[in-house]
């Protein structure tokens, strides 16, 4: 007894796109050296680049040479007549037609007809009046159902052996699929649901599953599967040259977010990832540069990767767009008023509830260790910590340690030089927070209260006097590491 056909779920393309962001991390080369003892920590497989050879490759491999204009319209051009032939040859089986419907069914707004169907190709009074499209597209719909039915029954009739009438209706199918193109990314993903039936081996069931799904006679099915594979690696070519002239905008961009070298290697990964996305989605009958368009993919993935890894923990991209919105808001109020705004005043500007607006800012707080050194950066709102708590101070007991009094007390005389030399407004604040020049030691909010802004500015104050202190003490900033850290 058999069992049942196998099904293939029809799901996204994220697997192609893992597989591709694969292909360009990591491109292999010939295998010349001998393995590598496995009992290094270091060893590397042979063929395969680390993450620092593969962004070097990046850079000069000559075959990531950007196309020149004349170059990348040959290969577009390329890549849709062998898009159009694959077209072509998913027309001719079944379970396209009834596909096409499903995708009809998921349209239910201007913006899901965009996504599921290329925009440029649709008829020229559809794509101008996009909400005409939802019924323009029930009614294809309905005709796509009834050819369905009537391919299904030229497939179990005499007359399928006839060439030139199947020709006949396999036009037919074309000219009413290409209709309204569906997006590339549907197409991929039906080209590889039939690759996967028609090189699984012959059985009962896969004969019933081509009878019923693809076309009757098998030997028929493989030479246009064969036809479309051959269009599919052609085009796969020409993808693989447009990704990788594109590999060095890649790394221009993630430079632009990433200061580390450590961190620069991921987060160009991340971008290819968003290049290969672009390339998905890429229209070049519009008009457009495709570089111009996958600089917003490649800085949309590299600043979701900074958002998943950059907090310990993680906050949803949406709220990471209210926290950048509130944030604009309260430096607009700035440069329009020159003072902080109060929560009352940012609700007014953002329509939004006061008790949200503090739930916002406590979400946008970064986390600290209770193991970290203690640091300017690391002080409370409401702290008293004073010089002395900061850098030590010689204790009346048998463990008094004589060198490190002399260290803090020359390293006094440098922090008041260093501040004797600050702008006045500087000058005062560092006295006002750490006690010196006859102030008590003062919390933020104190200080805030004093100079009537927000604690929150108080602390970017405080950061920037801290900068200032080491780019123009170099001496304080040595001392500064040797104490604190």
């Amino acid at each position: 007894m058999h069992g049942s056909p196998p099904r293939f779920e029809l799901d996204s393309l994220e697997y192609q796109h893992d597989i591709m962001a694969r292909k360009i991390q990591s491109r292999t080369k010939p295998a010349k050296t001998a393995a590598p003892d496995p009992r290094e920590p270091d060893a590397v497989a042979p063929g395969f680049e680390t993450s620092e050879e593969a962004v070097f490759h990046q850079l000069y491999d000559p075959g990531c040479t950007p196309l020149t204009p004349a170059e990348a319209e040959s290969v577009w051009g390329e890549i849709d007549a062998r898009m159009d032939e694959i077209r072509s040859c998913l027309a001719q089986f079944v379970f396209v037609l009834e596909e096409h419907e499903r995708v009809v069914d998921l349209c239910r707004t201007p913006d899901d007809v965009t996504s599921l169907f290329v925009e440029s190709k649709l008829p020229d009074g559809v794509r101008a009046n996009l909400p005409s499209a939802l019924p323009a597209l029930m009614k294809w719909r309905s005709e796509i159902a009834a050819f369905r039915k009537e391919l299904i029954g030229f497939y179990a009739a005499p007359q399928f052996k006839n060439e030139s009438a199947r020709e006949a209706i396999w036009g037919r199918s074309r000219e009413l699929l290409m209709r309204y193109p569906v997006s590339t990314l549907k197409v991929m993903e039906w080209y590889h649901v039939a690759s996967s039936w028609c090189t699984t081996p012959e059985s009962p069931a896969m004969d019933e599953l081509f009878r019923s799904r693809l076309m009757p006679d098998r030997a028929l099915c493989l030479s246009v599967f064969r036809t479309m594979k051959d269009a599919f690696e052609r085009m796969e070519g020409l993808r693989q040259r447009i990704l990788y002239s594109h590999l060095r905008l890649v790394i221009s961009i993630a430079k632009q977010s990433c200061n580390q070298p450590q961190q620069l290697i991921d987060i160009v990964q991340e971008g290819n990832i968003g290049l290969v996305k672009a390339l998905d989605r890429f229209d070049s009958s519009l008009g457009h540069k495709f570089s111009t368009y996958a600089t917003w993919w490649i800085r949309h993935e590299i600043m979701r990767a900074l958002a998943r890894q950059t907090r310990v923990i993680r906050i949803p991209q949406h709220m990471l767009a209210t926290i950048s919105r509130i944030n604009r808001a309260e430096q607009a109020y700035v440069r329009r008023f020159g003072e902080e705004p109060t929560v009352e005043e940012l609700a007014a500007e953002l329509e939004m509830p006061k008790a949200r607006i503090h739930a916002i800012r406590q979400m946008a707080r970064q986390q600290i260790s209770l193991q970290a050194p203690l640091r300017s950066n690391a002080l409370s709102e409401d702290s008293e910590i004073t010089q002395e708590d900061r850098f030590g101070t010689p204790a009346d007991n048998d463990d008094f340690n004589p060198e490190l009094h002399l260290s803090f007390q020359f390293l006094r005389d440098v922090v008041h030089k260093a501040v004797d030399e600050l702008p006045e407004r500087d000058r005062k604040f560092i006295q006002m927070r750490f006690g010196l020049g006859g102030y008590e030691p003062m919390s933020i909010r104190q200080i805030a209260e004093e100079f009537q802004l927000s604690r929150e500015r108080i602390r970017q104050i405080e950061n920037s006097v801290f900068e200032k202190l080491r780019r123009s003490n170099p001496e304080l900033a040595s001392h500064w590491q040797d104490s604190l850290y």
